[in-house]
C-alpha cells in the first residue's frame, strides 16, 4: 500500500460494512490489521477501503495458495514413507529384484521341462513327441509371460488370470 492517503468521498465504517456487505467488526478487523486506513475520526475513503479489500484477498489466495503446496509436499512425503515401509515389511519390492526372481526361476523350469524327453525314454519317436509337447508349453508359458510384462509395463495394475480349460 502506497503512503499517500487516498482522496475522495469517505464513509463511516457502518456504511463501510453496508457497502462490502461484511459485519461493522470484519471492517474493524481489516482497519486492525492495516489493511484499511483511516481518513479521520470514523471516516474511510471508499479508495482505501477497495485497495484495503483487495489487499486483504490478495493475501488470502497467496496463503492458501502456499498452504496447498505444503499440503502436496506432506502427501508426497507421506507416500515415501508409506512406501519405504511396506518395501521394508516385503509387502512391496524392488522391480529389479522381482525380475531377477522371476527369470531364475523360469530358467530352471525351461531346464528342467527340456530334458524331459531324455529323462523318460529312449526310445526316439516317443522322445521327439514328448519334446514336442514341453516345446508346445514352454511357448505357450513365454507367450503368457509377454503378456504378463506388457500388462505391468503399461501399469495396468493385476494380470488377469486366464479361465481353467
Amino acid at each position: 500500500m502506497a503512503d499517500e492517503k487516498p482522496k475522495g468521498q469517505t464513509i463511516s465504517m457502518s456504511q463501510a460494512a453496508k457497502f462490502l456487505n461484511r459485519s461493522v467488526s470484519w471492517v474493524q478487523t481489516l482497519v486492525s490489521q492495516g489493511y484499511i486506513t483511516r481518513s479521520g475520526h470514523n471516516q474511510y475513503s471508499l479508495v482505501a477501503i477497495v485497495r484495503g479489500v483487495l489487499a486483504y484477498y490478495e493475501d488470502l489466495l497467496q496463503k492458501s495458495s502456499k498452504v496447498a503446496a505444503a499440503s502436496r509436499a506432506t502427501a508426497a512425503r507421506t507416500r515415501e514413507i508409506e512406501l519405504r515401509i511396506a518395501e521394508r515389511r516385503r509387502d512391496l519390492i524392488p522391480m529389479e529384484d522381482a525380475k531377477a526372481e522371476i527369470a531364475a526361476v523360469v530358467s530352471e523350469v525351461r531346464a528342467e521341462i527340456t530334458g524331459l524327453g531324455a529323462r523318460i525314454t529312449r526310445d526316439l519317436e516317443l522322445r521327439r513327441q514328448i519334446d514336442k509337447e514341453a516345446d508346445g508349453i514352454l511357448e505357450r508359458l513365454a507367450e503368457r509371460a509377454e503378456q504378463a510384462s506388457r500388462a505391468l509395463a503399461a501399469e495396468g495394475g493385476p494380470v488377469e488370470a486366464e479361465a481353467e480349460a
